[in-house]
């Protein structure tokens, strides 16, 4: 079955940055307000129906979640987690920082099954089996070596609801901003899982994430021999909303400084 879910997310998920990339910097892009500060568009809409048909079609019997509202609830083992753009706000402002993000969890063995992320701007597909390692356009991918805090590039992220919850990841900033050779804010949470993964940071940290926005690129982290768990270190899961990932090198530092 994983063999067939790789082959067929691997494809579908290039289709839907397809749809992407042609609504990227148009004229007739529309864009909508769920929230003061939280986008949607066309483009996501299109893309997450073009990926939710395509997946009640090809596995009628699995779970599908996406971030828009597409649901098919009763099923058996398999939930897919679809967000059809992240980074909607990079999307929106013709930011070239987004992707399509697809992830498989397994209710049977409890654990994330399959990730699939691609970022259609730059051509580059992520994708990782349980298992079977990560790789980057076919070719494996290994996070990085680094070993301190201090000399550590990592990122980070922030809710939509920030001005009106305290929760909104000011403590965390402060607390890491200082001890680290650098921050950076994205603005895709699925593309900085995939930086961890590849090594091109050394960490990353966010709360408030739907399951949608890091389950894809937290195995694809793991399966590139990074570590991926809640701030506290107990086990990552997609339903609850944190995360923190790591080379694992940095991991125990991290979540000291985390624990504000």
């Amino acid at each position: 079955m994983l063999a067939h879910i790789d082959a067929f997310a691997r494809g579908i998920i290039r289709d839907a940055g397809a749809v992407l990339l042609r609504g990227f910097r148009a004229p007739d892009l529309v864009v909508e307000y769920k929230s003061r500060t939280d986008l949607v568009t066309n483009i996501d809409r299109e893309s997450e129906r073009l990926i939710f048909d395509a997946l009640r079609r090809e596995f009628p019997g699995h779970v599908i979640i996406a971030e828009e509202g597409s649901r098919a609830e009763e099923g058996d083992d398999y939930v897919w987690y679809v967000d059809p753009l992240d980074g909607t706000n990079n999307f929106a402002h013709g930011i070239a920082c987004f992707c399509v993000s697809i992830g498989v969890y397994s209710r049977r063995e409890g654990r994330m099954a399959a990730g699939f992320v691609y970022d259609p701007f730059h051509d580059e597909l992520f994708h990782a089996l349980h298992g079977s390692g990560s790789f980057l356009n076919g070719a494996p991918i290994r996070i990085s070596t680094t070993d301190a805090v201090d000399i550590s590039i990592v990122a980070t992220g922030f809710p939509y609801n920030k001005k009106e919850t305290a929760n909104n990841n000011s403590r965390e900033f402060c607390s890491v901003m200082p001890e680290v050779q650098g921050v950076r804010r994205f603005g895709s949470a699925a593309l900085d899982l995939c930086s961890v993964a590849c090594g091109r940071i050394d960490g990353y940290w966010e709360r408030q994430l739907k399951p949608w926005d890091c389950a894809a690129g937290a195995i694809i982290a793991e399966e590139a021999g990074g570590r991926v768990t809640r701030y506290d270190g107990s086990n990552f899961d997609p339903e609850y909303p944190e995360v923190l990932a790591t080379n694992g090198r940095i991991h125990e530092r991290m979540m000291t400084l985390l624990r504000v």
